[in-house]
């Protein structure tokens, strides 16, 4: 549940400050900044944009130079192509073309769900850019099956009971009726299949505050970047990763998740997992003061200042 509190927080920081643009060439790409100090930069996942960040924007930046950007086909950027061609490798690009712009490498890099999968990509081929990596239930697929399309590689997970059970129906009821909704044209529906399914209960929209559904309801066609190819992301890509790197997830959200955390704890050389306990897909949403000081907390265990 979000509580009363964070209602009011979300509608008082809908804008929290203005927006600026970075003009990447290929991209342009909407971005809001705060604060000064080491630089902390969010990445957001799908069906979000800045603004999922409103909760972290002020607490970061009393002590952190924080930038909150839009990922290429969210709002309010113009970019006009496919949303299957919004690929984990050309958000990575982004990322990294935007660090460089703004000259704050390295940075602390926190990243959530598709986001996330787009930061830890970064941060493995990329490593020079990143300070520390945070990492909120991100949506690494690869790590579990490097093809996804193989129903032989799908079926041998039959034996993980629990895992089969949770990605099978996260298949049937979120993933495939989204996707088909939007190749159809019907979007809100589309968002509302993936929404049940990434925080495992029915009705998730409406459950959002108003500001939430706002954003999401905005942002509803990045839905379509599901239907992207992915990269294979297992045991040999997440190593490379040499950032300290925080692991989040919430226990309310689909097992297959928390699966995915697992792999890339057990990957990563220098990690650590945290679970909120009653949270689901969206910590920083549900739990944005108990999320703000694990992180801040990881931060400053690991500040060069």
């Amino acid at each position: 549940m979000i509580s009363t509190s964070l209602r009011e927080d979300l509608v008082r920081n809908v804008q929290p400050i203005d927006l600026r643009i970075a003009d990447l060439g290929q991209v342009k790409l909407a971005y809001v900044e705060a604060g000064s100090g080491e630089p902390v930069v969010f990445v957001h996942g799908i069906p979000t944009d800045y603004r999922a960040w409103n909760s972290q924007i002020g607490p970061f930046s009393g002590k952190y130079h924080v930038i909150a950007y839009s990922r290429r086909l969210a709002q309010p950027n113009q970019n006009t192509m496919d949303y299957e061609k919004s690929t984990i490798e050309n958000n990575s690009a982004d990322l990294v073309r935007l660090i460089e712009e703004l000259g704050i490498s390295p940075v602390d890099l926190v990243g959530h769900s598709y986001g996330a999968f787009a930061s830890a990509f970064c941060a493995s081929t990329n490593p020079e850019l990143i300070r520390t990596l945070t990492l909120i239930e991100p949506a690494v697929s690869t790590i579990l099956l490097k093809n996804l399309k193989s129903k032989s590689e799908f079926l041998a997970y039959s034996s993980h009971i629990l895992l089969y059970i949770s990605a099978a129906k996260f298949q049937r009821n979120s993933l495939d009726p989204s996707l088909k909704a939007f190749r159809q044209g019907d979007f809100d529906a589309a968002l509302r299949y993936n929404l049940d399914g990434i925080m495992n209960r029915h009705g998730a929209f409406e459950k959002f505050p108003e500001p939430v559904r706002t954003m999401v309801k905005e942002n509803e066609r990045t839905v379509g970047e599901l239907m992207a190819e992915v990269p294979v992301f297992g045991r040999e890509e997440a190593s490379k990763i040499s950032a300290p790197t925080l692991l989040i997830h919430g226990t309310e959200s689909p097992a297959v998740l928390h699966v995915i955390v697992d792999r890339l704890g057990k990957a990563i050389p220098k990690s650590e997992v945290s679970m909120f306990s009653g949270a689901a897909h969206f910590p920083h949403f549900e739990k944005p003061q108990e999320f703000n000081q694990l992180v801040l907390g990881f931060l400053s265990k690991h500040s060069s200042y």
